[in-house]
Order: structure tokens, then sequence, then C-alpha cells
């Protein structure tokens, strides 16, 4: 759990390095944010290290998290692809989209009663209304 925790932190502060233009515009800001980053890397390095995982896998566990950010990237792009494709095909408008999408989170959120959300881990499939699980 503490190792998602850092790894999302990893995405977010990642999120927010691109485009490389605002490197050039706001150094200081860009030196911060580079700065918290190799803290929350070093974070993981500690908790992997407390997760009492052997000594010599430790490093393949790093670089096996580390190699999901290129992946998360990714399927960030390409849903900002897809979503920038409906948008210019006008088949349905982005606002539109997005709005679905809170929406279906949205009543996922509210389907759970606080029991059920006792009852299942973060890191368990629940199921949606529509029989997916997640």
């Amino acid at each position: 759990h503490k190792e998602y925790i850092c790894v999302k932190a990893m995405i977010l502060l990642n999120s927010s390095m691109y485009p490389l233009s605002s490197a050039t515009e706001e150094p200081e800001s860009n030196k911060k944010l580079n700065h918290l980053l190799n803290s929350v890397t070093d974070a993981l390095v500690w908790v992997i290290a407390k997760s009492g995982v052997p000594l010599s896998q430790q490093t393949t566990r790093l670089a096996n998290l580390l190699m999901l950010l290129s992946h998360v990237r990714h399927a960030s792009n390409k849903g900002m692809e897809h979503l920038l494709s409906m948008k210019c095909k006008n088949v349905v408008p982005v606002y539109d989209l997005l709005l679905e999408m809170l929406n279906a989170h949205t009543v996922r959120s509210h389907k759970k009663t606080p029991a059920s959300n006792l009852e299942n881990s973060p890191l368990e499939p629940t199921e949606t209304t529509d029989g997916v699980q997640q």
C-alpha cells in the first residue's frame, strides 16, 4: 500500500513536469519539483527496504515499479489523444465525455455502503453497477 502511494505521488509529480518549456520559464519551480520527486523516490526505496523483500530482490522491485511509470504515461497520452480525436471529429463533445466519466465515478462511489468499504481493501477488485470488476 505504501509503495502504491509513492508511485502515485511520482506519477502526479511527473505529470506536472511536462511540457518541458515550463522548465525554462520557471527554473526555481522546476528545481523544487525535482527535489520533491527525489524525496519521493527515496521514500519508495525506504519502503521497499522495510517491506521484507530480500536484499537481492529490492533493486529488481524498484526497477519494476519505476518501469510502470512509462506505461502510465503512455496510457495517459493515448487517452488524451482519444479525447482530442473525439472532439475534433465532433463525435461527442469533450465536456460530455468528462461529465460521463465523473458521473460514472460518482455513481460507483455512492453505491458502496460504509460497511462494504471496510470489507474491501484498496487492492481488491470491486464490482461496478454494470458488473465490471475494477
